[in-house]
């Protein structure tokens, strides 16, 4: 009996060793295909890009250089044989940015009027109604979106404004959805880094 737990034991030690090994593989496997081709794309710019922003698609890349107040936004051809190919602005050009959800601005940055928007205001008797509050973020939560997109405005006639969709092509999503929160957070961080850029 006790020979039999032995290799009992010893049979689950290995099987717990193979697994965390197959994690650590996935873990520290190699970038995904369109994110090496972004990298290549950058590469050919001769510049270092230490902050990088990658859509949950893997069609854009947004990458920056604080030294060389330089961004670069790569565009991705995951799955065809097309390569990749990046356009660098400086960081004097960038005019702004917003957030689009549904066509509806959730957040806007610019040089000229550093507006953040901000929710509609509601009258207090409305909002004192029992279960109000409730009934908006259950209508909110429920409600499909179709689009987020971040919209970076230059000062470049060739390319005034490049809008970078952040919603995976599995639409249409929810905001309970995981997809959609990590989405919105990744469009978010790129959103910030360029309200610092603008109010500099």
């Amino acid at each position: 009996m006790l020979i039999i737990l032995m290799y009992m034991f010893a049979v689950l030690g290995v099987a717990l060793l193979l697994s965390a090994a197959v994690l650590q593989f996935i873990r520290f496997r190699p970038k995904a295909s369109g994110q090496m081709e972004a990298i290549h794309a950058l590469s050919a710019f001769n510049l270092k890009f230490p902050q990088r922003f990658i859509t949950p698609d893997e069609s854009h890349l947004i990458a920056l250089d604080e030294d060389g107040q330089t961004m670069a936004i790569g565009l991705l051809h995951p799955g065809k044989q097309e390569p990749a190919t990046a356009t660098t602005y400086t960081f004097d050009t960038i005019l702004g940015a917003e957030i689009v959800e549904n066509a509806l601005t959730l957040s806007k940055v610019s040089k000229t009027s550093r507006i953040t928007t901000s929710a509609p205001r509601i009258r207090p008797s409305v909002a004192a109604t029992p279960g109000f509050a409730e009934a908006v973020q259950a209508i909110s939560n429920a409600e499909e979106i179709s689009e987020l997109t971040l919209k970076i405005y230059f000062n470049n006639a060739d390319t005034p404004v490049v809008s970078i969709p952040f919603l995976p092509r599995l639409l249409p999503a929810r905001k309970t959805d995981l997809l959609y929160s990590a989405a919105f957070l990744e469009a978010q961080q790129v959103h910030e880094r360029i309200r610092d850029i603008v109010s500099a």
